[in-house]
């Protein structure tokens, strides 16, 4: 490799304009870059919730369930 030809990519002391949102070196024109100008003009997005539980239902009565089933039901012959 020729080192006269090198040029170190991540040159600290560099004097060009840095992006406000990933703080890269930028070479356009408008100072950031154009996929972190689409990041920056979406609104921001939630943060992930974990998936709630369900309480566990509470385990029914039989009994009573058939008591009020029997209740409900119309005499027979009426």
């Amino acid at each position: 490799m020729n080192p006269k030809s090198y040029q170190p990519q991540n040159n600290p002391s560099s004097n060009r304009v840095r992006c406000p949102v990933c703080h890269e070196v930028v070479y356009s024109r408008a100072g950031i870059h154009p996929q972190c100008a689409v990041r920056q003009s979406d609104p921001p997005r939630p943060k992930s919730k974990p998936p709630e539980v369900p309480a566990e239902a509470e385990p029914l009565d039989i009994e009573a369930v058939l008591k009020v089933a029997s209740a409900e039901k119309p005499a027979a012959g009426v």
